[in-house]
């Protein structure tokens, strides 16, 4: 990687599997930093788990003591608090935030939020996580066509609606729809049973798909 002109960077897990009890990750980071690799993230669990389980920060702790390049943690970052007992307990020296972000792109800001002032924002409310569930939907509609683009959705929809009353039934019914007008009318209804005040998305509804 030395002769790369750009910073190169390496991403690996704690081992393929539970009889490398991290040696691996440890004997990698250093192969990588002695090939000229600009840093290193490390997810805390093994191949073999996936995402089962629980990550091991304590590899992470271990590759950081054991190079000299920045180590990124990655692991079970679900929130702001997550992310700062992961700095604290491995001593990394960034957080890379995954699973965390699906459905919730406020986990970003409420993050550097937290991080710089001690301080939670609060968490995005029902019209919020709506509003942008349809922004996501029409960019990925413009993106790949209607057909595909509300296919693929239904699920990031699932997770934005996580948390919220009635969230499991209203995946099923989303699951169903074909058309960002239905997916629309149906987001709308589903936000009106959740407060007494107008849905405040008519208006995006309203809009016209280019």
């Amino acid at each position: 990687m030395k002769s790369s002109t750009v910073p190169v960077t390496v991403k690996m897990r704690k081992s393929w599997d539970h009889s490398g009890q991290g040696a691996d990750a440890v004997y990698m980071a250093k192969l990588a930093e002695e090939s000229g690799i600009a840093a290193v993230a490390v997810h805390g669990r093994t191949k073999e788990q996936y995402y089962s389980g629980k990550a091991d920060w304590e590899i992470i702790r271990r590759v950081k003591n054991s190079i000299k390049i920045p180590v990124i943690g990655n692991g079970d970052v679900f929130g702001p608090q997550d992310a700062k007992g992961m700095l604290e307990n491995t001593g990394c020296d960034a957080v890379m935030i995954g699973r965390g972000a699906q459905g919730n792109p406020w986990i970003f800001s409420r993050t550097i939020h937290y991080l710089s002032t001690g301080r939670l924002l609060p968490e995005p409310s029902a019209e919020e996580r709506i509003e942008m569930a349809l922004r996501h939907l029409k960019d990925m509609i413009e993106y790949k066509g209607e057909g595909v683009g509300v296919r693929e959705m239904r699920k990031h929809i699932g997770w934005y609606l996580k948390g919220l009353r009635n969230a499991a039934e209203m995946r099923d019914r989303i699951n169903k729809l074909e058309g960002y007008q239905e997916v629309c009318e149906a987001l709308k209804n589903y936000l009106q049973a959740q407060t007494t005040e107008p849905a405040p998305i008519k208006r995006l509804c309203e809009e016209e798909m280019i």
